[in-house]
């Protein structure tokens, strides 16, 4: 089972986890083996953390039944390397725990104890942490160009935006306007989540102010021990409004988290068909503290309720409108916006621009 990169949604408190956390630092040669009284302890903590933190306390006592399960099996007793039981424990408990925002990273660099919740006051070390890891973050932001990996006007002026992740708004939400800005003047929208592994549902609801005709309440997320949040789309997007133009997601297996937050949103309120495969079904949102000096887990803490159908697509994932491979989405996807603005073209040269690109995409205009 490959593991995912762990998004934290818009709680991340460290530097998006899984294998770029795992991998921080450098392997020392001299690091000692992992002796099984050490992993036991390990184990335990994340079990503790799992039990403390989880929103759902059935899930949670699932989770810890199947790890002492594969305990008592020795399923771990071969494990002596740090990295590889955080790789292992992450699998399993999101196998077992049902819940693809489970993580457990190991950072060669050691961790503050006792880091409190996000939202809760810090020391000045625990602050210190925090300021370290949001500039990393800000730093990947920039390297990884917003999440922004294409904004493109495809033949017959339909607009092409593909979006590899969601980071922190506050990081990318200039790019993202812009982004928005270019593609105001097209005639349809492709937004394509393939592979978009989420990140902050902030960045989301600015994307879907974009599109939606006024501010929206798009989710409330009920937390463990703490208010529920509603997230609200902005009352001025920054980009104004797309308008009623079409709209087409692309999606695959590996749009995840927040990602399939704005996918979700715009099939549900029927202003987005999406094109492509199911996607893979993470709503609840965590958060990850450590758990022991060089160990992090990462625990669901949060349910997602959406606006709309008072459900979310947990566990199920977002299923297309029009479901084809993920490598025919695109073509799917722009051949359904050209033929749709074939049918309502006024002007003769956008008409014979929409003809020539079925044309070229090997489609004919039905009348």
């Amino acid at each position: 089972m490959a593991l995912r990169s762990w998004p934290l949604l818009w709680l991340c408190l460290l530097v998006v986890p899984g294998p770029g956390l795992a991998a921080e630092g450098p392997r020392s040669s001299k690091e000692p083996a992992l002796e099984a009284r050490e992993r036991t302890r390990i184990i335990e903590a994340v079990i503790g953390q799992v039990r403390a933190r989880h929103y759902s306390a059935d899930k949670a006592a699932l989770a810890e039944r199947m790890l002492r399960a594969r305990m008592k099996r020795g399923d771990y007793d071969a494990i002596t390397d740090r990295r590889e039981l955080a790789d292992v424990l992450s699998e399993h408990l999101v196998r077992d725990g049902q819940d693809a925002h489970f993580y457990v990273g190991y950072s060669a660099e050691p961790l503050p104890r006792n880091l409190p919740l996000p939202w809760e006051p810090a020391s000045p070390e625990a602050e210190a942490f925090r300021a370290r890891r949001e500039e990393r973050r800000r730093r990947k932001t920039l390297r990884e160009a917003y999440g922004i990996d294409r904004v493109e006007r495809l033949d017959g002026n339909v607009g092409y935006l593909r979006l590899t992740s969601l980071p922190d708004e506050k990081f990318a939400g200039e790019a993202a306007a812009a982004a928005m800005r270019l593609l105001s003047a097209t005639d349809a929208l492709i937004i394509d989540l393939q592979g978009n592994g989420g990140g902050d549902n902030a960045l989301a609801a600015l994307y879907l102010g974009w599109l939606l005709p006024e501010r929206t309440h798009v989710l409330d997320t009920v937390w463990k021990g703490r208010p529920k949040e509603s997230l609200h789309t902005p009352a001025s997007p920054p980009a104004g409004r797309y308008g009623d133009k079409e709209v087409y997601v692309l999606t695959d297996r590996d749009t995840f988290s927040a990602a399939e937050t704005l996918a979700y949103d715009l099939q549900a309120r029927k202003r987005a068909r999406v094109v492509g495969e199911t996607t893979h079904g993470g709503a609840n949102p965590g958060v990850a503290l450590p758990v022991e000096e060089h160990f992090i887990v990462g625990v669901p803490m949060g349910q997602t309720v959406h606006a709309v159908t008072k459900t979310s697509w947990e566990g199920v994932g977002v299923k297309p409108d029009m479901p084809v491979p993920a490598a025919e989405a695109l073509r799917t996807a722009h051949v359904a916006a050209l033929t749709s603005l074939a049918k309502r073209a006024t002007d003769p040269a956008q008409a014979e621009e929409v003809r020539e690109a079925l044309k070229a995409l090997g489609a004919d205009a039905k009348p």
